[in-house]
């Protein structure tokens, strides 16, 4: 960035109001901030936390969750799945109670997830169940309960679950290992868990 156009002292001066810069006191003032800023312009960088989040430590992924209330963080997430979740939570907290916010949340844990609504399927009103590729993921129970805990903070309250259905898009033949544990009815390849 050239001296014209960059952070300097000159230029934060510049752009203090005239009826400020004709106070003795704020000028004197403004003159000193200005130069503690301009001498700290390589400092910037360091607090564009969101453009950083793929460079961040498990930790501090944690500690900006709960700063940016994702209440649906789980400290047990691996270091994708935090990064993906923290990148998405403004999305999902202006989407909260929509079903673009169910798919974007359950996205972080299987990337593609598709809900469908109640007339899709001939179910009640206001039902819907959840499509989840597990194609290239092991489905254990306790992956199908972040993925029931993620519901329940992102879906509209009047909305009820009716299954979630993971399927095996025709990848790798996907071991559905747990799915008696879960309570799961085997389906035409694909696992359907009953509630």
């Amino acid at each position: 960035m050239n001296k014209a156009h960059g952070i300097t002292k000159e230029n934060l001066l510049a752009s203090l109001p005239a009826v400020l810069a004709n106070d003795e006191n704020m000028a004197a003032l403004a003159s000193a901030v200005a130069e503690v800023l301009a001498a700290r312009v390589d400092e910037i960088g360091r607090v564009s936390i969101y453009a950083q989040i793929d460079k961040l430590p498990n930790e501090l992924l944690d500690m900006l969750a709960y700063d940016f209330k994702v209440d649906w963080w789980d400290a047990n997430y691996t270091l994708e799945e935090k990064r993906q979740t923290l990148k998405d939570s403004w999305n999902v907290h202006r989407r909260l109670g929509t079903k673009a916010a169910v798919v974007m949340a359950i996205s972080a844990i299987y990337p593609d997830t598709q809900v469908s609504e109640w007339w899709e399927y001939g179910g009640d009103p206001y039902h819907f169940k959840l499509l989840i590729d597990a194609t290239y993921e092991n489905v254990d129970p306790a992956q199908h309960q972040r993925v029931l805990d993620r519901v329940a903070c992102y879906k509209n309250l009047r909305s009820v679950l009716d299954e979630v259905e993971y399927y095996d898009a025709g990848g790798s033949a996907t071991q559905y290992f747990g799915a008696a544990f879960l309570g799961c009815e085997i389906v035409g390849g694909a696992t359907a868990v009953k509630y």
